[in-house]
């Protein structure tokens, strides 16, 4: 299968093609799909570069295009560099607009070069595939969708140009749209975007199985938190709609309250990361919050061995990769309710039932009371707990089965089009 796989240049993959060592971090879907395809087909890999921006970060500042061969893949990347790529005195919004243009100009002129097999496109690019869609019939067209976020939805209801633009795009002629099930209300937004025509695969992420128990404690500050207090766990971008606020305010309240025998534990990173860091300095609360920045994935794992309690309140949805890695750990889970207008989380709270505790979010109140219940009842953190590992086993299934799942679904569009 000849396949051009064209993404946005993720920020966990930066560091692997400026050092030309793979070393992927970040999304799994992703990287783990790239090992992949550069296994088993013939690919050619692109990547546009997508600039620094709302809740989203990017080192990749070259001038130019890059080639790369990088060792740990066997085909060269080709990176398509943003807005650097023009003069400095212009206009962000502009270099930003002519940055779309050339990168997807760039795509489709590879795509007609190649000739591949299908042309794997994400949201990044989907007014490309839409384009493709529609004026050959050569090439299959894969839509990629990695979660809906709101601005896929007021794509279908605003009448601002760009929105009627992705609107159009959405509704175009493709051979396959793929969509990870994250708890951001997928299908009802596949239902009003995708036309009737096109088939649509909705597939949940995997987990690494691994035993958490025989992983050792490398980390400093893992090492060096207190085993005596109960821990509560966030894992996730430090930004507004992961629900970092909702979390801090509810630890606050506990603190407030008296509560002495709990300890915050906070991985990631993010632009409110200082922020956050600001506000448990004024409040002189240091020596009851650890932040680690970043972790390998195994420590990430360990520090679900050693929490109590796992907290997400992501607004946009929460069968991310870091809570199914939590459901993996068999971890004592607080997620947000159900956002029925939207579709959000329902899937979510199906699977997981009363195996988890929920509350609304943008709630810390309600967060805190919830965090209460389950730090002074061990038995009850107990019994989520097993529930939890009898639920798993309905659903969750391994990296290896779910890349496995994708490339199927790929060969078989190409075998049913013969």
């Amino acid at each position: 299968m000849k396949i051009l796989y064209s993404t946005r240049l993720f920020s966990g993959l930066e560091s692997s093609f400026i050092n030309k060592k793979w070393s992927p971090t970040g999304v799994p879907t992703i990287y783990k799909l790239i090992e992949e395809l550069d296994k088993r087909h013939d690919t050619k890999f692109i990547f546009s570069a997508k600039d620094s921006g709302d809740g989203y970060f990017s080192s990749w500042n070259y001038s130019k295009d890059k080639v790369i061969l990088v060792d740990g893949l066997s085909q060269k990347i080709k990176v398509l560099t943003g807005a650097s790529f023009y003069f400095s005195w212009l206009p962000r919004r502009v270099a930003l607009f002519f940055r779309e243009i050339r990168q997807y100009t760039h795509i489709i002129v590879e795509t007609l070069r190649f000739k591949p097999d299908i042309m794997y496109c994400d949201h990044a690019n989907v007014i490309v595939g839409a384009l493709l869609s529609r004026l050959q019939r050569r090439t299959l067209i894969v839509f990629r969708v990695m979660g809906v976020y709101p601005v896929m939805r007021s794509s279908l209801t605003s009448n601002r140009l760009i929105n009627k633009i992705f609107k159009w795009a959405y509704r175009s002629p493709f051979d396959l749209v793929i969509c990870t099930q994250d708890g951001s209300g997928v299908e009802p937004w596949l239902k009003k975007a995708i036309s009737k025509n096109v088939k649509t695969q909705v597939l949940l992420n995997g987990v690494d199985k691994n035993d958490i128990l025989n992983i050792d404690v490398l980390d400093i500050q893992l090492q060096s938190m207190s085993h005596e207090k109960k821990k509560i766990l966030f894992v996730g971008k430090l930004e507004v709609y992961k629900g970092c606020y909702d979390f801090l305010n509810a630890f606050f309240i506990l603190i407030d309250k008296g509560i002495e025998d709990i300890h915050a534990l906070i991985i990631g990173t993010g632009s409110e990361e200082l922020r956050l860091k600001e506000l448990v300095k004024e409040r002189k609360d240091e020596h009851r919050f650890t932040f680690i920045s970043r972790l390998p994935h195994d420590q990430i794992l360990v520090a679900h061995r050693l929490s109590d309690i796992y907290v997400s309140m992501n607004h946009l949805g929460n069968l991310s990769n870091s809570n199914l890695e939590a459901i993996q750990s068999n971890s004592c889970m607080i997620i947000p309710s159900p956002q029925a207008d939207d579709g959000i989380d329902v899937v979510t709270n199906a699977l997981l039932g009363n195996s988890v505790t929920s509350v609304p979010i943008k709630n810390p109140t309600m967060l805190a009371d919830s965090i209460s219940t389950l730090v002074f009842s061990k038995k009850d953190r107990e019994k989520k707990s097993k529930l939890l590992a009898i639920k798993k086993a309905d659903f969750l299934w391994s990296w290896d089965e779910r890349i496995k799942m994708e490339v199927i679904l790929l060969e078989q569009l190409l075998e049913s089009k013969k």
